[in-house]
């Protein structure tokens, strides 16, 4: 993660961004484009990790390069900082669906937080570039974190996660928003009610007039008492469901008795909506004695698929069940299929060999690029959707869109590389 495209015509901008990343725990250079087509074009061969953009740039349309990317899934490979000069700007791109976006920073905020999302993204970059995450390599990633009260930072943990769940398959749309609403409602009590033990009534009174939560948890951390505390939080995402624990070091509240505020009685209680919502979108919601440490899991969406290709949308997909044999060993053809849903097993000359998922994007490539002859058989080992793309729509795919050949040989080199790794595994 050496070079960072930053796209963006504001220099003062440039000015403020630069030393931050050249300076930070691991340093990094900046490649600015103002133009967006050619900074499309550098995320389409580059696959860069990260990506900064200016939202607050009047020159540059930052929310029509999102609609864009999102048109192309491959271009969805790291994760996006939005950069603004204005806080609501920071908000709208927070609220926005469909693209990595990992946190929104304005340009007050820049030198206190920046590094510190750097370092977050360091520390956590197994979940940040999901492609090269092998399933069969790795089954469970984990993490333990001990966080300072900083919201900013509760928020560029929860989307990293939640990018991730998305970007292979394991949630769809809906579940990914309903965990990102999960996790930043506990995280932001354990943190304002938890650590700072800012009340309702006080955070209420502070918003009424104007102003920012980070400031108040700011004047309450000016106490050393309550800026040494930190949240604990751990996750484990696994092969069929996500744990999360979080904890303060608060003294607790009692979570027997909040009242359950999606009965008609208790409407408009103030307290307990996060707890309601977290139970409500999250399985297992479990709290120790003392209400400062709660834990949770979801399971992943039995029918979520990975987006098809903008060029390969229009293809009508072919459904399977468990047990369909895809294509047989020895067979000669000319389409490779995309895989948007299900599990396959690879079998050769009558041994399970491997196994595809979502996460691997294509089968039967060899077979396709070579012009050879199936050299395995692959058999559905669960219900799953396939899309199947001949040889002459590929090709007029890659004139249309040349990133799409070097998207597969990078794909190719990367099961090389896990292939080795499964290899050396073994010995």
């Amino acid at each position: 993660m050496s070079t960072i495209p930053f796209i963006t015509s504001d220099p003062s901008m440039v000015e403020t961004v630069a030393p931050l990343v050249s300076t930070s725990s691991c340093p990094m250079d900046l490649e600015i484009f103002i133009d967006p087509a050619k900074a499309l074009e550098y995320l389409a061969i580059e696959m860069p990790e990260l990506v900064f953009v200016n939202f607050s740039d009047p020159k540059i349309d930052a929310f029509g390069l999102l609609e864009d990317m999102k048109k192309d899934p491959w271009l969805l490979h790291g994760g996006v900082i939005g950069l603004c000069d204005r806080y609501d700007d920071a908000l709208k791109v927070e609220r926005y669906q469909g693209a990595n976006i990992i946190v929104a920073l304005t340009r007050e905020d820049l030198p206190r937080h920046l590094p510190r999302v750097i370092d977050i993204i360091n520390n956590n970059r197994r979940i940040l570039f999901q492609r090269e995450i092998g399933a069969d390599i790795v089954a469970n990633i984990s993490g333990s974190f001990k966080l300072e009260n900083d919201l900013v930072v509760a928020s560029c943990y929860t989307n990293l996660i939640c990018n991730f769940l998305f970007n292979t398959n394991r949630l769809d749309a809906e579940k990914k928003s309903q965990l990102n609403l999960a996790l930043t409602e506990m995280l932001i009590n354990a943190i304002e009610h938890g650590n700072c033990g800012i009340d309702y009534e006080e955070k209420s009174t502070w918003l009424e007039k104007g102003r920012l939560m980070g400031e108040l948890i700011e004047r309450k951390c000016s106490d050393e008492a309550l800026a040494t505390r930190r949240v604990t939080f751990e996750y484990d995402l696994g092969p069929t469901a996500s744990r999360f624990l979080i904890a303060d070091e608060g003294a607790g509240f009692d979570w027997r008795n909040v009242k359950d505020v999606s009965k008609v009685e208790n409407l408009f209680e103030l307290h307990g909506r996060g707890i309601m919502v977290t139970r409500q979108f999250t399985e297992n919601l479990t709290y120790n004695e003392a209400g400062n440490q709660v834990s949770f899991e979801i399971s992943y969406a039995e029918d979520a698929g990975t987006m098809a290709p903008g060029l390969f949308e229009n293809i009508d997909p072919i459904d399977v069940k468990a047990g369909d044999r895809v294509f047989d060993q020895g067979e000669s053809s000319d389409f490779l299929y995309y895989i948007a849903k299900g599990r396959y097993e690879v079998i050769v000359n009558g041994a399970k060999v491997s196994s595809l998922t979502p996460e691997d994007l294509f089968m039967g490539e060899m077979a396709f690029l070579l012009n050879n002859r199936r050299s395995a058989m692959v058999r559905a080992a669960s219900d799953g959707r396939l899309i199947k793309i001949s040889k002459k729509q590929f090709v007029n795919a890659i004139k249309k869109k040349p990133h799409y050949a070097l998207f597969l040989c990078r794909l190719l080199a990367q099961r090389v590389v896990r292939a080795n790794m499964a290899s050396a595994a073994k010995k």
